[in-house]
């Protein structure tokens, strides 16, 4: 009798009908954090490419700004006299002014880009690599002759044999998506034309 009580205290009786369904609800749960975990790889790897496509954007709008500066050196350098005196026309505008008189060049707002039909700017097209940018461009100068700015002097001019003159003007360049989508970049530069 000692032996059959062992037997009924160590190996229990079950029924297959009593089962509390235990492995139903942790396969559940298993199934919802992974669904969970997926669908945040998703949106983690949207998200990433679409940084990245943003960036290359980026650098591409910066690749054609550059495009934009050789374009207004070289505007600037084909001219026979300084722009000045030449008034090549859209991309050359004199000082600002305000009630104080002559001011120095600022950044050009957005509104000025996007109002620049070809009458207030240059604008050329860029194509890099799959996209097809608007560059426009306009420049000022820099200052009077022979202006101290900071220590340097911004205009340099004198007579006399070999002595060179040189003036300097800042531009801005402005890049945009020809389509409109995206953001702008808009760089400045100081150029030197020298007589």
């Amino acid at each position: 009798m000692i032996e059959r009580m062992k037997y009924e205290l160590s190996t229990p009786e079950t029924d297959p009908n009593k089962e509390s369904g235990a492995i139903l609800v942790i396969t559940l749960v298993l199934v919802l954090v992974i669904t969970i975990a997926v669908l945040a790889l998703i949106y983690l790897t949207r998200n990433n490419v679409l940084i990245s496509s943003n960036m290359a954007v980026q650098s591409a709008a910066q690749e054609a700004t550059d495009q934009g500066v050789t374009a207004a050196n070289t505007s600037l350098q084909i001219l026979p006299n300084w722009p000045e005196i030449t008034s090549p026309g859209t991309w050359y505008l004199p000082l600002p002014s305000n009630a104080n008189g002559l001011t120095r060049p600022t950044v050009p707002p957005a509104s000025f880009w996007s109002n620049c039909t070809g009458t207030t700017c240059a604008s050329i097209p860029v194509q890099y690599g799959s996209f097809n940018f608007n560059v426009q461009y306009v420049m000022y100068p820099a200052g009077a002759l022979a202006t101290q700015v900071s220590g340097n002097e911004q205009n340099q001019t004198g007579t006399g044999p070999g002595v060179q003159s040189m003036r300097y003007y800042v531009v801005y360049v402005h890049t945009s998506r020809t389509n409109g989508g995206g953001l702008g970049v808009t760089v400045q530069a100081i150029l030197r034309k020298v007589q």
